[in-house]
């Protein structure tokens, strides 16, 4: 870490880190301790700017749901059909290209389950992209009900690309997502 850096920058380089950790020895391995390691930087220069592992672990679910949803939006805001800007989303979502990125969102994901803070936070973020692929869905004229099953394929998806990356390459995921829409859309 560079010894004077912007506390916005700084406190996206321990997510990073805190990211690093959880891919690759899993969210309990995510001490403010092992973090700094990461960072080769001491565990009182991480508490400058989080207090506590919790209070990292919700600024950084909240980053990834930030992020998620950012590229949800940009991807829906490019030109192209609605059904290939839903599939370019939907695979933004399920982390399609980025397994590592996928197991970190699990890893949050069964956290969410057993802390309400977390859980809360993940429900609002779910409800976000659903309500952006509902309304696209209904803008193209299709059932916006349709959000929910979506959303709980993306998931599966998505658990499985972290689990299995080996079965569930990214091409297997895209093809997973496109054959779901292609029956929404009828074809």
């Amino acid at each position: 870490m560079p010894k004077r850096a912007d506390p916005v920058e700084r406190r996206q380089q321990v997510v990073a880190a805190l990211y690093r950790v959880v891919d690759a020895e899993g969210l309990d391995a995510a001490s403010l301790p092992r973090i700094a390691r990461e960072l080769q930087a001491t565990t009182g220069l991480l508490q400058k700017y989080f207090r506590s592992k919790d209070e990292l672990l919700l600024f950084a679910q909240d980053q990834l749901v930030e992020e998620l949803t950012a590229r949800v939006r940009e991807v829906l805001g490019q030109e192209g059909s609605l059904q290939d800007r839903l599939h370019a989303a939907l695979c933004a979502i399920a982390l399609v290209d980025d397994p590592a990125r996928a197991r970190v969102w699990l890893a949050f994901t069964a956290r969410a389950a057993a802390n309400p803070v977390l859980l809360q936070r993940h429900v609002v973020g779910a409800r976000e992209i659903r309500d952006l692929c509902r309304h696209v869905l209904e803008a193209a004229g299709r059932d916006g009900g349709e959000a929910v099953a979506l959303a709980a394929l993306v998931d599966g998806v998505t658990a499985q690309r972290a689990l299995e990356p080996d079965v569930m390459t990214a091409e297997v995921a895209r093809r997973v997502i496109a054959g779901y829409l292609a029956r929404i859309w009828g074809e």
